[in-house]
Order: C-alpha cells, then sequence, then structure tokens
C-alpha cells in the first residue's frame, strides 16, 4: 500500500490485455492470474481485474453513479455536522456535541461524513483507473492538447511548441 493508506495501489485493471499503468497502450503478456470478468490477459501472478471493454465500461457507469450519489450525500452530511443545540442547556448541549461533534470530538454525524469522504475517495481513485484502463485519460488529454493548438491557431500537425 501507499504511504496513503490506498488499497487500490497495488491493484491493476486489465480491459481487452491492456493494463490501466500501461502507457501508450501496449498489450499486457501472459494470461490468467486475475480476478474479475472473462477478458484480457493479465500477467500471472499480478493483482487486479480482467474486464472486457464491455464490462469495464459498464462497471465505470455504475462506479460514476456512485459516486455521485456519494457526493450529494457527502453534501447532506456536511449539514449534519453543522446542527446546534435547540436550547442552551447543558442536556442539549451534550446530545448536539455527542450527533454533531464539538469540544469531546467529532461526534456520530462527524464520523459518517469522515466515512462518506472516505468512500468517495475510494470511488474517485476507482473511476480513475478504469478510465485509465480504457483509454479514456490518454484520449482526454490528446483531445485537450488539440484544442490548445486550435485556440492559439495552430494547424494540425504545426509545433506546438511551449503549448505541450
Amino acid at each position: 500500500m501507499t504511504a496513503s493508506g490506498n488499497w487500490l495501489s497495488d491493484v491493476m485493471f486489465w480491459v481487452d490485455g491492456v493494463a490501466s499503468g500501461a502507457a501508450g497502450g501496449g498489450a499486457a503478456a501472459g494470461g490468467g492470474g486475475a480476478l474479475g470478468g472473462s477478458g484480457g490477459g493479465a500477467p500471472s501472478g499480478s493483482q487486479g481485474f480482467s474486464l472486457t471493454r464491455e464490462e469495464a465500461e459498464r462497471a465505470l457507469e455504475e462506479f460514476r453513479a456512485i459516486y455521485n450519489d456519494l457526493v450529494v450525500v457527502e453534501r447532506e452530511a456536511g449539514s449534519l455536522i453543522r446542527l446546534t443545540p435547540p436550547a442552551e442547556d447543558p442536556a442539549s448541549v451534550r446530545l448536539n456535541e455527542a450527533f454533531a461533534g464539538g469540544s469531546s470530538g467529532l461526534g456520530a454525524f462527524g464520523y459518517g461524513h469522515k466515512h462518506i469522504a472516505r468512500e468517495i475517495a475510494y470511488f474517485r481513485e476507482l473511476v480513475g483507473r478504469l478510465e485509465k484502463a480504457l483509454g479514456y485519460v490518454a484520449e482526454a488529454d490528446e483531445s485537450a492538447g488539440h484544442h490548445v493548438g486550435k485556440a492559439g491557431g495552430l494547424e494540425d500537425g504545426g509545433d506546438r511548441g511551449a503549448l505541450e
């Protein structure tokens, strides 16, 4: 695992035999040893998931939907940690601190909010890995470079100099 504790750091995705970390989209060698779908060949002994392009695109769509749902839930959970007691009597203050947090710590809602934030980070990483495995990240970078060149008045294939 990485210093950040991301358990996905050791996990690769292979989509039709291309690893998520492969620069230039070269095919991964070998076969078997991967968990998950039925596509592509992962190097033997590697940790990861081997998927067909269709399986990966379906999973990516589901993971993006979960990520978007979690972002909404996190926003709503954030409002819970900003609750104030209805009165300044000791019982109301202590109950509010137990729920929303305060001098005694995060409170139940604070821990829930923190957990949702970690789930969001997990799904952000998962979506990023699948996008990379599907080649969406490289395609987006190339497209952005093309648009920057056009905005600078350069024709296709021209020298972009400092624009790259």
